[in-house]
């Protein structure tokens, strides 16, 4: 059986002792972290800029997934992602919603061009025609499994039937894609997303925080 990679996310982390998370996340092998950047415009939040996740890589070996949440005017499109490119991250996320087709075009470009794994993101209502002429070129697909913008939301079952639906359609298709799921995760909702052969799992407030975060994560399994 194939291994489920999780990826915490670093916007359910204590910031005062954020280290102590990271050594924690290093302690139990973990090798994936998920860094949110939220603009008050395409989601009702707003967190974390470059500065932050250049520390963090400084100091860490961890495979960065930057999930971006946000709205970025056409003049400064390609300038927005610099500083964030610096970082070095692994793979880069984008919201099909937040962006033209040119965009679209232009971001997956963008990544690949600085080797960097290129993923679109799909909320809860979106279907998955909406990316479906990107799924050859792209690395990664998130499917969101709750409205994006806030930890800690209830998870929703029929968002995340399209994990199985993009699965299937990457084998008959002959695609080479992952499949993400963020929203909601905690031990009930990761046997859903696993029947559904999920590959990457987000999960936030269900691990940092949690006094009992290694009995949680072997619970991820």
């Amino acid at each position: 059986m194939k291994k489920i990679e999780i990826a915490p996310s670093l916007l359910s982390a204590d910031f005062y002792d954020l280290k102590a998370d990271l050594d924690l996340c290093k302690e139990h092998k973990i090798t994936w972290l998920h860094y949110d950047v939220m603009d008050f415009d395409f989601v009702p939040n707003l967190t974390f800029g470059a500065k932050i996740l250049k520390d963090i890589t400084n100091h860490t070996n961890f495979k960065i997934d930057i999930h971006f949440m946000v709205k970025v005017k056409s003049d400064d499109f390609e300038s927005f992602f610099e500083e964030y490119i610096k970082t070095k991250p692994a793979m880069m996320t984008m919201h099909i919603e937040a962006m033209s087709k040119n965009q679209t075009s232009t971001f997956i470009n963008l990544c690949k061009k600085n080797n960097i794994l290129a993923s679109l993101a799909i909320k809860p209502n979106t279907e998955i025609h909406e990316i479906l002429e990107f799924l050859p070129i792209i690395d990664n697909v998130l499917v969101m499994t709750v409205e994006p913008g806030f930890g800690g939301q209830k998870f929703m079952s029929k968002a995340a039937l399209k994990i199985h639906d993009l699965k299937i359609l990457a084998q008959e298709s002959d695609y080479h894609y992952t499949v993400e799921v963020d929203g909601g995760i905690n031990d009930q909702t990761f046997e859903i997303v696993k029947k559904h052969n999920v590959d990457l799992v987000v999960a936030g407030s269900y691990l940092f925080g949690q006094s009992d975060f290694t009995q949680r994560l072997e619970k991820l399994k």
